[in-house]
This record gives C-alpha cells, sequence and structure tokens, in this order.
C-alpha cells in the first residue's frame, strides 16, 4: 500500500497542503500521516505545553468534521530539528510522498545553509509534492519540465503513480540551447536551430514512449533557451496546476555555489505546486514496498 506524509506547521497557510494530502490518500487507497514539529522551548515546561497544544490540534484537524477525506490518518508530534525529523519520519513510516505546503523563500544567510526544502531533497529519501494552490479538485492541468536524464525518466514514473488521473493534460516543456553564434553560418542558423529541436523532440518522445504508460496523452513543447526562463515562460503560458521535474539533489553547499534548476524554480514558481523527484526516491520508495511486503507476510 502506498504510503504518504504530510508535514504541516498547522498554520492557515498550510491548510492546502492538509486537504492536497487528503484527497491524494483517498483516491490512491493509501494511508496518510499527519507530521508536526515543535521547536525546542526556553524550558521543558514551556515545550511541554506546547508539545500538548500541537498535539491536540493535530488531533482535531485529523477528526471529522474537520476531515473529511475518508479513514482518518495517523498524527505524529516531534520536538526537534525539523528537517532531521521529517526526514526520519519518511524513513520510519516507509513514505511514498512527502507533502509540504508554502515554505519561506530564501534569504541571503540561508544561502549556505539552505532552506527546508533543500534539506529534505538532500537526503533523497522521497519524492516531495510542494502545494501551493487551492485543494478543490483533481490536477488536470499538469507540465513536466523534462530533459533526458534518468531523473527525467523518474519524475514521468512517480507522477504517473501519485498524481497522474484519467482526466489529466500532460503537458511536457523541455528547453533546448540555440546553436553557438559564430559557430554555424548565419544563413543555415535557423535551419540548425528547427533540426535541433526536432531532435530534442524525438529525444522526449522516446523517453515517454519508454517510461510512461500513455505517452500518447503527452503534448510536447521545445523551447530555446536556458531551462528556467524556458520553463517559466511555458509555465505563464500553460498555467498548470502542477509543474513535475527531477532532480539530481546534490549536497547543499554544491547547489548553494552553483544552483540547480530544481532549486531556483522552487524559489521562482508560487503559481502552482510542485513536485520534486530526486535521483534515488523512487528506488527508496521500491525498497520501503519490498519491505512492507516482506513484513505483511511474515
Amino acid at each position: 500500500m502506498t504510503r504518504l506524509l504530510c508535514a504541516t506547521d498547522l498554520l492557515p497557510k498550510s491548510e492546502n497542503a492538509v486537504e492536497r494530502a487528503g484527497m491524494l490518500a483517498q483516491r490512491l487507497g493509501a494511508e496518510l500521516s499527519l507530521l508536526h514539529v515543535v521547536s525546542p522551548g526556553a524550558s521543558d515546561r514551556v515545550l511541554e505545553e506546547s508539545l500538548q497544544i500541537a498535539i491536540d490540534q493535530l488531533r482535531a484537524r485529523a477528526r471529522p468534521p474537520q476531515w473529511g477525506h475518508g479513514p482518518v490518518p495517523s498524527v505524529m508530534v516531534r520536538a526537534g530539528n525539523p528537517a532531521r525529523l521529517v526526514c526520519d519520519a519518511i524513513e520510519k513510516e516507509r513514505a511514498d510522498l512527502l507533502i509540504l505546503g508554502p515554505q519561506q523563500r530564501r534569504d541571503v544567510l540561508g544561502g549556505i545553509s539552505g532552506t527546508f526544502v533543500e534539506k529534505v531533497l538532500s537526503a533523497r529519501k522521497c519524492p516531495l509534492l510542494l502545494v501551493q494552490g487551492n485543494a478543490d479538485a483533481s490536477y488536470r492541468r499538469i507540465m513536466f519540465a523534462l530533459d533526458v536524464s534518468p531523473e527525467a525518466a523518474l519524475a514521468v514514473r512517480a507522477a504517473e503513480s501519485l498524481v497522474v488521473t484519467a482526466d489529466t493534460q500532460a503537458t511536457v516543456v523541455h528547453a533546448c540551447a540555440p546553436p553557438l553564434r559564430g559557430m554555424v553560418p548565419s544563413a543555415n542558423a535557423d535551419m540548425a536551430a528547427r533540426a535541433a529541436e526536432q531532435e530534442a523532440a524525438a529525444s522526449i518522445h522516446e523517453l515517454l514512449r519508454r517510461e510512461s504508460d500513455d505517452a500518447d496523452r503527452y503534448e510536447v513543447h521545445v523551447e530555446e533557451g536556458h531551462p528556467i526562463p524556458a520553463i517559466l515562460r511555458a509555465v505563464e503560458i500553460h498555467q498548470p496546476q502542477l509543474l513535475v521535474m527531477g532532480t539530481r539533489a546534490v549536497g547543499r553547499m554544491r547547489r548553494a555555489l552553483l544552483g540547480s534548476v530544481a532549486s531556483q524554480l522552487l524559489k521562482e514558481i508560487a503559481a502552482c505546486d510542485m513536485l520534486v523527484v530526486p535521483r534515488d526516491a523512487l528506488a527508496a520508495s521500491n525498497v520501503a514496498q519490498d519491505q512492507r511486503v516482506n513484513a505483511s507476510s511474515a
């Protein structure tokens, strides 16, 4: 059985994430756990009071009438470092998907240490769904930002197992760097650019035929230019409810110095939800599934 984990700060901004988690759990027939992490207080008494308040709030949120998505989820309240405890919970619960609400934008001092989302992704435990929009219906318009890497293949498989439905309108955007100016005679530049776009589109179609259960559902668009502005333009034009991408999820120091497409888009996009699939996520999910099967048959 699929297992979902939703980490919430119990603030209004995270309500859509809790709702989306409930909707997904009900549609997938999945087990859902709600997690809240309390920061250590100035004293043991303050911490104990904060923990009890959080437990009462989370239990109330997970029961009718506040809960309206089928089976009641399990609830967990922990005290300590949020990123570490969320990663621990992913491993302990053998979660197949982590669901979060909107996060604070990175500040200057956070550039090296990384945001909470980046720290969780760096652990490469499971796919991350960042919920920023209303959770009032299943995702009908999904955009995939794909190259031809193994991470892109994982993103297609993860999305189809978790969020894609029969009604989904799926669009793929692929950024294609134009031929270097001066390297190609100007008279042939347009022809070279068209040839590069056709080759890129063919590669994406081949990836979809290999990885998707229904490759014909995807409409492929090749955009000229660097991936980040190309994807941002495509999001503005197509207005997806969900953007899906893979990421290598390299170490935080390297990403802080060099950046990555996924981490940059996490900062730039607030108009739609985002599903980010790190390199090892599906392998970890398969291991977790095997462990659950073995445990149930023991």
